[in-house]
């Protein structure tokens, strides 16, 4: 299964509604999939979803308001998922996975949401990070028809 491409402003109010942060938004949005956007683009888009009323600037940054909330979480289902984990919770999970070429949408939406989860790149589809992962992860996998695709391994410590 094949998806389109999101619009910037999707992936702006993705990205807001599970940084948990400014500062973590700004790191994510710096990734892959605002790359490809110049600033002003991105700008312009924060400028029109707030004209919307789907976000909010103030002194801490920007944020997504409860209709954003409401209108993207009807519509979206690559949009990201909070993160149950702290900055401070102990890799004990390696994820592993192989997705085709031809979903690379997905592909790059799975690498967001596990570094959203504090994830750590091993090798390009290699990850180690806190665990067990969420059960909404786990079923947004299966909806999206990539369950298949991904391994994971609990990392026990060795008592010698």
């Amino acid at each position: 299964m094949s998806y389109s491409s999101p619009s910037i402003g999707d992936l702006l109010i993705a990205t807001l509604n599970s940084a948990g942060s400014t500062r973590r938004f700004y790191a994510i949005i710096r990734e892959r999939e605002f790359k490809r956007y110049k600033d002003e683009s991105v700008r312009v888009a924060l400028s029109r979803l707030s004209k919307k009323g789907y976000i909010n600037k103030s002194s801490l940054g920007w944020s997504v308001t409860q209709k954003g909330k409401k209108v993207f979480k009807a519509n979206n289902l690559l949009s990201y998922i909070e993160s149950p984990f702290t900055e401070k919770s102990t890799s004990s999970m390696i994820i592993s996975f192989d997705i085709p070429e031809k979903d690379r949408i997905l592909r790059n939406w799975l690498r967001n949401q596990i570094k959203i989860f504090n994830y750590k790149m091993l090798q390009q589809s290699l990850w180690i990070g806190p665990g067990p992962l969420p059960e909404p992860f786990l079923k947004r996998l299966e909806n999206l028809k990539i369950r298949k695709n991904i391994k994971t391994f609990k990392i026990a410590k060795n008592h010698n």
